[in-house]
């Protein structure tokens, strides 16, 4: 059996009926003909008064407490439908775009698998690298141009893997404090030159036509061993090689000169040096700038075909004309 005791509400209720059949019957029995059904009856009435003004205030109660429910379902409802609906939106945008969606998926897929536990410079350094393609895809969306502090390999050699017709560049070349040839600043004997040159290696294999102009400072270094072996190994791998001294340099060409790689005619890839120290051989990147404007790659355009006309092909023995 079940020990529980009635609520206070419950208690009291009860307590209020008998004491109103009870002041009945008291009230009924000073006078003749004293019934105590009446007494049953009003202490009957009291109590279910009592607790229809009770139910009707805990209807009210749960009529509010459901709307209030309601209402937080409908807020919850429309916040997801119209993240639903941003999502719908983006991916369909997506769709539309250039770039793969899978990609993107991969993406975002592989965002998620960084787990809120994950120590926080790997949530860190995964932020900063999302925030910087962000904004590079921003930059390449809105037709800007993208620079970047230092030299940049991963756009050098991902723009050469995605050229599918022409790759025209400049290359200039300086002489050390030794009187040695130093061919674009030492590049074609790092790794990131050699790396260049296989990715160029493809390219010509699926059918770019890559050109390259050398810049000479001086006249003998067309006769360098260094800069000949150079000019050789990238014409072996089909690369249209010309060279151009400095006795050919227009007064205009001198003006424009630029070191900068135009692909497919609607990017151009261009770095900014330092200025040179007296012994230092290498000269150091400040920036790489990708300029995507068409009115500035037209510009380079114009400039590589008057550097290309006056340049020359390398001559096949040294010192001849």
């Amino acid at each position: 059996m079940s020990d529980r005791r009635p609520s206070s509400g419950v208690l009291r209720k009860v307590l209020v009926a008998l004491g109103s059949g009870l002041l009945t019957y008291v009230v009924t029995s000073l006078g003749p003909g004293a019934d105590i059904s009446l007494s049953v009856l009003i202490g009957g009435v009291s109590l279910l008064v009592s607790y229809m003004v009770d139910f009707e205030r805990r209807l009210e109660a749960t009529e509010s407490a459901v709307q209030k429910d309601v209402r937080e379902t409908q807020d919850l409802v429309r916040r997801e439908l119209r993240k639903i609906n941003e999502a719908t939106e983006l991916f369909m945008g997506v769709e539309s775009s250039a770039v793969g969606s899978d990609h993107v998926v991969q993406l975002v897929q592989s965002a998620s698998r960084i787990v809120p536990h994950a120590p926080p410079l790997v949530a860190a350094f995964a932020d900063g690298e999302i925030q910087r393609m962000t904004t590079l895809l921003k930059s390449l969306g809105d037709g800007g141009d993208v620079a970047y502090d230092g030299e940049d390999r991963d756009w050098l050699l991902g723009l050469t893997r995605n050229a599918s017709a022409t790759i025209d560049a400049t290359s200039l070349t300086t002489v050390d404090a030794q009187g040695e040839s130093n061919v674009d600043g030492g590049l074609w004997l790092s790794d990131l030159g050699q790396r260049y040159l296989e990715v160029q290696r493809d390219a010509v294999q699926r059918g770019v036509r890559i050109r390259r102009v050398f810049v000479l400072d001086r006249p003998e270094i067309i006769d360098d061993a260094g800069m000949r072996e150079v000019v050789q190994l990238q014409m072996s791998l089909g690369i249209d090689v010309r060279v151009l001294d400095p006795s050919a340099l227009t007064r205009t060409i001198r003006t424009s000169l630029l070191d900068f790689i135009l692909f497919d005619g609607v990017v151009s890839y261009e770095v900014t040096p330092a200025a040179r120290i007296a012994d230092d051989s290498k000269p150091v990147i400040v920036s790489t700038r990708l300029v995507l404007r068409p009115d500035r790659v037209a510009d380079r355009q114009q400039r590589f075909q008057d550097v290309w006309a006056s340049a020359r092909s390398l001559p096949e023995t040294p010192g001849s004309p």
